[in-house]
């Protein structure tokens, strides 16, 4: 299902679907891809020609994803998320779950995200209903989730996974979704905007961040680079200003590369593709076996409640 609380990214006010097409009252009008995404980005909002990750990046991050070599975290995020989205209604409520992926790329995450949550909205929607009126409650989707990201590789990726996602082309600094409308925005290995979050998520709502730790691929960070400098991303400090901490954990755990196209496509999903020196590449480039540590941290994130 399309997300009703998307907004027009030239006026703010809301958008609405219609024969396949989103229109807002001032006429603006944006008209659904083929591939079944939205182009929210408008040309004057673009740094680059063609911004976010290219082509090669993204079918190298779809291979490497598909090997479920980090389906843990994956799991462990899904779980998060379960923990922190306020409880389903009965379903004869026709209020919606809604969810936004900042930085989604080309899927993986946020349609595993997307299925879990259907599942347990499934779930209990069954046992609720069924327990107040001795029935099963009609088959309804009360879950919108919105998949984000600025490339439109990515998107057009993205959108041949799950149908019932909302994906769209447009900026995490600039999100085109109506104010405080997101009970719940997650964030996996990219830039943080707190001023976009913080006005995209309902006040009561949870921003989760996914973020890389200290001993995240350092054996492939050892073979890259002579020097290998400390690095991990703490986003509280980014976030302090607008968001509180609530929780934090970590998921770590090993795995061992068995060929060079898994090493090679985890090399180009990651900024080492281009940060490493061509001596550190070619090393990794004759390696048919590697051992990896995945080391992340899960960071739960509440607003600091608004001064009127």
């Amino acid at each position: 299902m399309t997300s009703t609380t998307l907004s027009c990214p030239t006026c703010a006010t809301p958008l609405t679907l219609s024969d396949k097409s989103l229109s807002c009252s001032n006429n603006h009008c944006f008209d659904q891809a083929k591939q079944g995404y939205f182009n929210l980005l408008l040309s004057n909002k673009k740094k680059s020609k063609q911004p976010g990750d290219n082509a090669e990046m993204v079918a190298a991050r779809h291979v490497f994803l598909e090997t479920g070599i980090y389906q843990p975290i994956s799991d462990a995020l899904n779980q998060v998320c379960r923990e922190h989205l306020p409880t389903t209604k009965l379903a004869t409520s026709q209020s919606a779950n809604t969810i936004l992926d900042i930085g989604c790329g080309e899927g993986y995450y946020t349609n595993r995200l997307w299925q879990a949550l259907a599942d347990q909205e499934q779930a209990s929607e069954e046992c609720t209903y069924q327990d107040y009126t001795g029935q099963k409650p009609a088959n309804k989707n009360t879950l919108e989730l919105i998949g984000l990201d600025i490339s439109k590789d990515a998107i057009r990726f993205a959108a041949k996974r799950n149908k019932d996602i909302t994906w769209i082309v447009a900026s995490g600094a600039e999100i085109p979704v109506s104010p405080h409308s997101q009970q719940l925005i997650t964030c996996l290995f990219t830039r943080l905007m707190p001023e976009g979050m913080a006005k995209a998520l309902a006040t009561s709502g949870k921003l989760v961040v996914v973020t890389t730790g200290k001993q995240h691929l350092l054996e492939m960070r050892n073979v890259l680079y002579n020097d290998v400098k400390e690095q991990f991303m703490n986003p509280e400090a980014t976030l302090n200003s607008l968001f509180n901490k609530v929780t934090e954990q970590t998921v770590q755990y090993q795995h061992t590369l068995i060929s060079q196209n898994q090493i090679s496509s985890l090399l180009a999903m990651t900024p080492h593709q281009w940060r490493a020196p061509e001596s550190g590449r070619l090393k990794l480039q004759s390696l048919n076996e590697l051992a990896i540590t995945i080391d992340v941290t899960i960071t739960v994130f509440e607003p600091i409640p608004r001064t009127v």
